[in-house]
């Protein structure tokens, strides 16, 4: 293909970038590397589905991980294609097409930002590896009702939930609802690295793993990573009757605009720890988490729980409610040290299924890279990248509030009174950690 819509402003020359703008199935995903052409084949694709779906009430979803990432390609290039088309309000974020139906621009930045949108008949997201799993969720719920085509447009950048439950099941042969396409960014004639001597110059530059993400399209982990030691082969397990002497303690971390979240850690007598439960939600009052956490102490016998010490507020009233609530130590240095280490020797694990919020920000939650550092900054102790970690935090609190836990003797309700009896007399922990 060779098209052109006004001059150097949008050029389809590739095979792969006519299987995204032509694409019709249900969901469509395109992994590249960078500079491929994914963006103005998706501005194509999104001016293919405005003029399939022209009634007055039909709408489509335009979506990026930031406003700048917005603004430096989605929307340029799908204003160049609906040029003549329709018209764009800036200050609506919205663009109206003349034949039919509004197009609607978001950002991940607020995961609640497209709740409302009905009647979605098409949706992008594009650079969709770098969206969390909480806004894919709220994507999958915008483009449900109607059964919306759906084209997610990325790099790969780390193995989150765009790995684990899309694409490596489709390479599995699962999903076939799915159309996976795959393209290195030499694939595109016009790329740099098109040219064979100028590609193996790169390679030698670069290192292989970082090399075969950014241009080959290859998924591997993040570099920089804070828990880069984590493997789900030996940290993720299947749920099982955790044995007689287990105790429970629960971390929560405040959200309003920002999720909420509630998490449950299982410690038995010999010291391995478990992620068992997880809340995960934005919009919560200080009275759906006190709700929430009656919940989940109706499950299981939560001795206490340990909070962000942010809002002293919200732990009294926790207390006032009948739960134990106290202030978590916000050491983050040495909260993220002490929890590395629980996960490097394997005495921190995850019920499979439990956690898959932590699961996914853990995939993400990186130090800055060397080149954003400032002058100032070498000189300090770094910290992670403040942002997508509110499990990641609960994980810090409870790890410095569990470290004795197992040698201390346990506080076991009364068998007359206690719901959780059948818990409390499981089998012993030689018999159930094997399984681990």
């Amino acid at each position: 293909m060779s098209e052109e819509i006004e001059e150097n402003v949008l050029v389809c020359h590739s095979d792969k970038q006519d299987e995204i703008i032509f694409s019709d199935e249900e969901t469509t995903v395109a992994v590249t590397g960078t500079q491929f052409g994914k963006s103005q084949a998706g501005a194509m694709w999104m001016k293919r589905q405005t003029h399939t779906y022209t009634e007055a009430n039909d709408n489509f979803l335009m979506v990026a991980p930031s406003y700048k990432i917005m603004q430096q390609s989605m929307l340029p290039y799908f204003l160049d294609a609906m040029r003549g088309f329709g018209e764009y309000s800036k200050s609506d974020a919205v663009f109206k097409v003349h034949s039919g139906g509004t197009v609607f621009f978001r950002t991940s930045t607020d995961p609640d930002s497209i709740v409302g949108i009905p009647n979605v008949r098409a949706a992008w997201g594009d650079e969709a590896g770098k969206f969390t799993l909480y806004f894919w969720e709220n994507f999958r719920a915008r483009i449900a009702s109607k059964g919306a085509r759906t084209l997610l447009t990325t790099s790969p950048y780390t193995l989150n939930w765009l790995w684990k439950d899309v694409v490596k099941p489709k390479l599995q042969g699962k999903l076939p609802e799915v159309k996976l396409i795959r393209a290195a960014s030499w694939e595109n004639p016009y790329h740099t690295l098109h040219d064979p001597v100028k590609k193996l110059r790169e390679q030698q530059r670069m290192d292989p793993r970082r090399f075969a993400m950014v241009y080959g399209g290859e998924f591997g982990k993040m570099q920089g990573l804070v828990y880069d030691c984590w493997d789900d082969d030996e940290n993720i397990v299947k749920p099982f009757e955790l044995p007689m002497g287990t105790r429970y303690i629960a971390g929560v971390d405040w959200g309003f605009n920002d999720p909420a979240c509630i998490k449950v850690r299982a410690i038995t007598p010999l010291g391995i720890q478990y992620g068992i439960s997880e809340f995960f939600k934005s919009g919560q009052t200080i009275a759906d988490m006190v709700r929430i956490a009656k919940q989940k102490r109706l499950t299981w016998p939560i001795e206490k729980f340990v909070c962000d010490p942010s809002q002293p507020g919200a732990i009294e009233e926790f207390n006032r409610n009948g739960l134990v609530a106290e202030k978590a130590t916000n050491d983050i240095r040495l909260g993220i040290d002490a929890h590395y280490e629980l996960i490097k020797s394997r005495r921190y694990k995850e019920f499979k299924g439990t956690c898959p919020h932590s699961q996914d920000e853990r995939e993400t939650y990186h130090y800055p890279e060397p080149e954003d550092f400032g002058p100032d900054d070498k000189q300090k102790e770094q910290l992670p990248v403040d942002a997508n970690n509110h499990s990641m935090d609960v994980d810090r609190y409870l790890t410095l509030a569990t470290r004795h836990m197992h040698r201390e003797k346990p506080i076991r309700p009364s068998k007359s009174t206690s719901p959780f009896d059948p818990i409390l007399r499981g089998k012993s922990e030689k018999q159930t950690e094997n399984f681990s």
